[in-house]
């Protein structure tokens, strides 16, 4: 997250929202260094964190804002590692997104805080319920219009929507997970031979559910099963060929956690480690 604040935002002129927005507006204004104003900023949120948070947030919180600090000043004492990129701000843009939404979404994935806006938002929600999106979306906002009038140029401005869009979603990745797949139920008057062909050919468990016609009252056998993407596609050939009238949803799943998926990765993991 230093990085990218450092070598894509710094550098290139873009801004940001929350605290390290405003560290970014300081240092345009008066050079001091981000790293400093970052920790200054943060002093009373340690504070209010102190009577508002349980001790194990509390230090998570101190532990998250000081490491940050202390790395944009090795970055700042490091310089530019990153080429010019003047003349091509998309891939500043990416560059941007990618770091601050990877680093961010990182600390957050293992409940961690880097202080500022997000404590803000958490003591905001635990006082009176204001909800944490609802904070940090205005306080970004406010940073980043503020960051017009200061140092933003119009294009920067829309570069820096840009990359905070894809940091946005590259934190929400971190957050949902990275093991998406799809949840298919398949209703079919051929559920068993549906099933078999799923087991032998696909090579996914599959769950019967049982539910009733609301039109005809009949019971029905409904299929179960998750696949990942690019399975998707034989499924569904499989599926047709015994029964193409049979009803199909098929519905996006953010996080698929178990065998098959996340088991299958670890087994190969240590597979790889222990040769």
């Amino acid at each position: 997250m230093a990085f990218g604040i450092i070598n894509f935002a710094v550098v290139n002129d873009l801004a940001n929202g929350g605290i390290t927005g405003i560290t970014i507006i300081i240092y345009h204004l008066f050079g001091m260094s981000t790293g400093t104003s970052s920790l200054l900023l943060n002093i009373p949120m340690f504070i209010v964190s102190y009577f508002l948070f349980d001790k194990p947030t509390f230090f998570l919180t101190i532990f998250g804002t000081v490491s940050l600090s202390v790395f944009l000043w090795i970055f700042e004492k490091i310089g530019p590692i990153i080429p010019n990129l003047q003349d091509d701000m998309l891939i500043v843009v990416l560059g941007f997104g990618v770091t601050i939404g990877s680093g961010l979404g990182m600390i957050l994935r293992e409940n961690g805080t880097t202080g500022g806006a997000a404590t803000l938002a958490k003591i905001l929600k635990d006082l009176w319920n204001i909800p944490v999106d609802k904070t940090l979306f205005y306080f970004d906002t406010v940073v980043v219009l503020s960051s017009f009038f200061i140092f933003l140029s119009f294009s920067n401005g829309v570069y820096t929507l840009l990359g905070l869009f894809i940091a946005t979603k590259i934190v929400a990745k971190f957050q949902e997970g990275f093991h998406s797949s799809y949840k298919v139920m398949i209703i079919s008057n051929h559920s068993e031979e549906i099933a078999t062909l799923i087991q032998e050919k696909i090579n996914r468990g599959i769950t019967f559910l049982y539910g009733r016609g609301g039109f005809t009252k009949n019971d029905k056998e409904i299929i179960l099963t998750i696949v990942s993407k690019r399975q998707l596609v034989s499924l569904k050939k499989v599926i047709y060929e015994i029964d193409p009238k049979s009803f199909v949803s098929v519905s996006h799943v953010y996080e698929t956690l178990g065998e098959g998926f996340t088991f299958e990765s670890e087994h190969k993991i240590k597979k790889l480690v222990n040769h």
